[in-house]
């Protein structure tokens, strides 16, 4: 069974890279908006993507399952939050926020 979802990665001339949680996907916009509430390297993609994955992970860091990166989506492909790090732009399904917005949304709000 599980959760599944992604946080897209996208970075200029970079392959995207996809953050997976396996249980935690009803979460995933709320994880993604407290990483970015830091206000940390929003202009850094490396250090950006290692920010968001650390918030996912953070309760499971020494686990052997529920997360992993890939530069493909292997499960969760119906619900992915894409973070544009050249724009810092957060778009989910159809719906697009600058870094600075998405920080200060209602998530509960946001259908995931």
């Amino acid at each position: 069974m599980g959760d599944r979802a992604n946080i897209k990665i996208e970075a200029e001339d970079e392959a995207p890279i996809f953050l997976y949680t396996h249980w935690d996907g009803y979460c995933l916009p709320e994880t993604l908006q407290a990483a970015l509430a830091r206000k940390q390297r929003w202009d850094d993609s490396q250090y950006l993507t290692r920010i968001i994955f650390s918030e996912m992970i953070k309760e499971s860091v020494l686990d052997e399952t529920g997360y992993g990166i890939s530069t493909i989506v292997h499960d969760g492909d119906n619900r992915i939050i894409t973070v544009n790090c050249i724009n810092q732009t957060v778009a989910i399904r159809d719906l697009i926020w600058t870094f600075e917005e998405f920080i200060n949304i209602n998530i509960e709000n946001i259908k995931f």
